[in-house]
C-alpha cells in the first residue's frame, strides 16, 4: 500500500523528477537537432541514436512520474519531427 507524501515530500519529489526531464529533454533535443541538421555517419550516429533514444524513454518516463499529459504529448511532438524534412529542397522546386 503506497503511503501518503508530506507536502515537502511531494515537493522534492516533484522538483527531482521536472530536473530529470528537463535534463533529458534538452539531450533529446541536441540530438534530434544534430539529426536533422547535420546527418551524423558513423560512430557519431551511434552516439547520437543512443543518447537520444535514452533521453527519449526517460523523458516518457519522468512524465509518466509527474502524471503530466503535457509533457508526453511534447516529446511524442518531438519524436515526429524525425518524419519532418528539413532539406533546403531540391533545384526543381
Amino acid at each position: 500500500m503506497e503511503e501518503l507524501m508530506s507536502a515537502d515530500e511531494l515537493d522534492r519529489f516533484e522538483r527531482r523528477w521536472r530536473f530529470t526531464f528537463t535534463c533529458f529533454a534538452v539531450i533529446f533535443a541536441a540530438a534530434l537537432f544534430d539529426h536533422m541538421l547535420r546527418s551524423p555517419h558513423g560512430k557519431e550516429a551511434v552516439w547520437c541514436y543512443s543518447c537520444g533514444a535514452v533521453a527519449f524513454v526517460m523523458c516518457l518516463f519522468s512524465a509518466y512520474k509527474l502524471h503530466d499529459a503535457a509533457r508526453h504529448e511534447g516529446v511524442i511532438g518531438g519524436l515526429e519531427l524525425l518524419g519532418e524534412d528539413l532539406s533546403a529542397g531540391d533545384s526543381d522546386d
